[in-house]
């Protein structure tokens, strides 16, 4: 009875499109043998936090493969580059993983932190000439995910675990390079607003598979053509306005980048709060997405002798 249990609620997360890439090929959940490099429940935990299809976005919400435009007419600071077209090039991720098995060995939380090493590159207009003028850049995120004890077989382990809530994906240059900190973000649709202010411990619940009742919130679910506001707040250590893209609907066969109108500026000692905020309609391609809030520096775009200084956080949600 518990082996057949496991195998309908795995065949839900098939379903909802929660199931790791690992699981497509050769072994997986499906099989009778344990995911590659899997021996033992932890590991099968972090293999699933770190190859799920729906933590895997991150990275693809902000890599955009190619230049885009830009509409930043913000002018220059003190340098003639004036930006063009732009785009995050990713080349390699670093992932480390801590797990931790609350008291009673049927939550865990497992915190993976990825290391993304790639190159900003910009296509600019610099003293009067085009030129390409690259980056390189060392981003770290970070995640928590929840997941659920739901049996205890021995000879398919890997089943054992589920996951079942995620906290935002907060992320960013790494120091001493940061100069500038999103502090809060709202997530507002028709229904309801979501304030966050601590990305890393605001869970978000896997509401489709009805198996925990804690955390913050269930992940948002959106019918496609509904109006949503993303509004972000942020800290900055330059007198000039940062720049603020909104990315979201990233999969391997959409990816959107729009900019994020500035609303106000309030200086508090020698630090800039600024607010950003964007309205958007709701994509038309179903599945699992994350709106990622992605704020630079300007004179990561505008200067070309200027680090690259950036911070982002991602909200998971749904699209119905």
């Amino acid at each position: 009875m518990m082996k057949k249990s496991l195998a309908v609620l795995w065949t839900m997360l098939l379903l909802v499109g929660l199931l790791v890439t690992g699981c497509k090929s050769t072994n997986g959940p499906e099989d009778d043998n344990a995911p590659a490099g899997v021996t033992n429940e932890q590991s099968a935990r972090a293999y699933f936090a770190t190859n799920d299809d729906f933590t895997k976005v991150t990275e693809e919400a902000i890599d955009d493969e190619d230049l885009q435009g830009t509409d930043y007419t913000l002018g220059k600071i003190d340098t003639a580059m004036t930006p063009l077209r732009w785009g995050r090039f990713i080349r390699s991720v670093e992932r480390v993983v801590t797990d931790t098995v609350r008291a009673g060995d049927s939550i865990a939380v497992v915190h993976v932190v990825r290391r993304i090493h790639g190159v900003l590159r910009v296509l600019a207009s610099i003293n009067g000439r085009i030129d390409t003028v690259n980056k390189p850049f060392v981003d770290e995120t970070e995640r928590n995910i929840v997941f659920k004890r739901v049996g205890r077989e021995t000879r398919r382990f890997w089943l054992n675990w589920v996951p079942v809530a995620s906290s935002l994906v907060e992320g960013g240059t790494v120091r001493p390079n940061s100069s500038i900190n999103l502090t809060q973000l709202e997530f507002i649709t028709p229904n309801d607003t979501i304030t966050i202010i601590d990305p890393l411990h605001f869970f978000f619940r896997y509401r489709w598979l009805r198996l925990f009742n804690q955390g913050n919130k269930d992940i948002p679910e959106i019918n496609a053509g509904t109006l949503v506001t993303i509004r972000a707040t942020l800290v900055s250590e330059s007198p000039d306005t940062d720049l603020v893209a909104l990315r979201f609907g990233a999969d391997p066969l959409h990816k959107r980048r729009m900019r994020m109108r500035f609303v106000s500026q309030t200086q508090r000692g020698s630090d800039y709060i600024r607010v950003f905020e964007r309205d958007f309609t709701m994509h038309f391609h179903r599945g699992f997405f994350h709106a990622a809030v992605d704020a630079m520096s300007k004179a990561t775009l505008f200067d070309n002798q200027s680090p690259y200084s950036v911070s982002w956080w991602g909200v998971p949600y749904r699209v119905n």
